[in-house]
Formats: structure tokens, C-alpha cells, sequence
């Protein structure tokens, strides 16, 4: 490989999608965290439904809580793609710059 190249337009704009994205998983985990609520310990309280719980219980919560951090870590991954564009477009401001001095 001998060149590399940036759009740094592109990448902007393309971390302004993860605004959108943040705000759908967040809306998901809020309606899913709602429905699991109201639902409360629909397995039971018999040997079957306790033996359910004991597996899955622990499982399903922790996977509840990984959901309601993706809109948090969304944000973050788009706050970094600005901030490269930004820096390629300084860089590439600079060298231009460099270039025609």
C-alpha cells in the first residue's frame, strides 16, 4: 500500500448517524426494560419455575443491563469518529499550508 486516503466529510457525516442509532437502542431498552417489568416473574413459583429463574433470571437481566449502556457506547464511538475527521482535516489544513509556504 502505498497512499492513504481520508474523506473526512464523510466520516462527519457518517458519525452523525450514531445520534440516531443511540437514540433507537436506547428507546428499544426502555420499552423491552417496561415489558419485563410489568411482566414481573411470569415463570412461576413451582419447582420448574424456580429451577428457570435460578438459570436464566441472572442471564436475562445482565443482558437487559449490556442494552441499556449500547446508547452510551454509541455515543462514543461516533464522538471519536468526529474528532478523527477533525483531526485528519487539521492535518490536512496544516499540510497544505506546509505546502504552500
Amino acid at each position: 500500500m502505498d497512499r492513504f486516503q481520508v474523506d473526512s466529510d464523510r466520516l462527519a457525516l457518517r458519525a452523525g448517524q450514531f445520534d440516531g442509532l443511540s437514540s433507537r437502542v436506547g428507546g428499544i431498552h426502555r420499552e423491552l426494560a417496561d415489558q419485563v417489568s410489568a411482566a414481573g416473574a411470569c415463570w412461576g413459583g413451582d419447582d420448574i419455575g424456580l429451577r428457570f429463574a435460578s438459570t436464566h433470571a441472572g442471564s436475562a437481566h445482565e443482558t437487559l443491563k449490556a442494552l441499556g449502556a449500547l446508547p452510551g457506547k454509541l455515543d462514543d464511538v461516533g464522538d471519536r469518529f468526529r474528532e478523527t475527521a477533525r483531526a485528519y482535516r487539521h492535518t490536512d489544513d496544516h499540510n497544505a499550508g506546509v505546502l504552500d509556504a
